[in-house]
């Protein structure tokens, strides 16, 4: 069940920008650290994205 949804782009460094209302919906803050995991089956591939805990 999706709660919220947002697009963003890859840029050439491979990097993704979280747009502001997922960061703010997900409780992301500067410094703390997420765990990325790919998810799904070969062609339908999803991007799970947890809260770690802050870094030092």
């Amino acid at each position: 069940m999706t709660l919220m949804r947002a697009l963003s782009r890859v840029d050439k460094e491979g990097n993704i920008k979280l747009p502001g209302n997922i960061q703010r919906a997900a409780d992301f803050k500067e410094g703390q650290v997420v765990e990325l995991k790919i998810i799904g089956a070969s062609k339908k591939k999803s991007v799970l994205i947890t809260l770690r805990g802050v870094t030092r």
